[in-house]
């Protein structure tokens, strides 16, 4: 089997993990690995019409694919790159929660606002609520990939497998420019508060 369908086969295995599950002892959850993740959610959990795909066994839509780390220079790992700023981290330190972010401020009545650093953020209450958010309607799957960035690998992984929320490698799929109005209404509140 190529390597493109080995780690969309993972990617779309089962049993999707709970953020709970995941971050377990390393031993017990998300690996320090290189490789790639999928965020999957439960059913219309997100507003603003994201086009997903269903998973094929389980009542979860896919809704974002990444690699840990994106260069040979890098030192993130699967487990730091989740742990550390996927689920608890800020949404400026993010693509994955500012998108998320960018879609559920809104809705869920959070603030956008700027960190002292200038970058985009949430309140501090809002940003554990995004967290909290994240425990109760994600699902995680991985795969361990030695050189997740190589050869276009990440490229035809998300091809492949359509995650809205994706915007690099994805210009081909229908919710690319709802995506990113999202984020730039996102911006725009953030700017007109100002430091948080």
């Amino acid at each position: 089997m190529p390597t493109t369908s080995k780690i969309i086969a993972a990617l779309s295995g089962t049993p999707l993990r709970s953020i709970s599950e995941a971050t377990r002892r390393p031993q017990d959850g998300i690996p320090s690995d290189p490789g790639f993740y999928a965020w999957w959610c439960e059913p219309s959990a997100v507003p603003g019409g994201a086009i997903t795909e269903p998973h094929p066994t389980e009542p979860f839509e896919l809704l974002h694919v990444g690699i840990a780390p994106n260069s040979g220079t890098s030192k993130a790992r699967l487990r730091s790159r989740l742990c550390g700023q996927h689920i608890g981290g800020n949404v400026g330190s993010s693509t994955f929660r500012f998108g998320l972010a960018s879609l559920l401020w809104g809705s869920e009545g959070w603030q956008p606002c700027l960190s002292r650093g200038g970058k985009f953020a949430l309140t501090p209450p809002d940003n554990n609520a995004l967290s909290e958010w994240q425990r109760k309607n994600l699902r995680l799957r991985w795969a361990i990939e030695p050189d997740p960035w190589r050869c276009s690998l990440e490229s035809a992984v998300i091809y492949e497998m359509r995650p809205p929320m994706n915007r690099d490698h994805n210009e081909h799929h229908p919710f690319y420019s709802a995506m990113g109005d999202a984020r730039d209404r996102f911006r725009v509140a953030a700017r007109a508060k100002g430091v948080c």
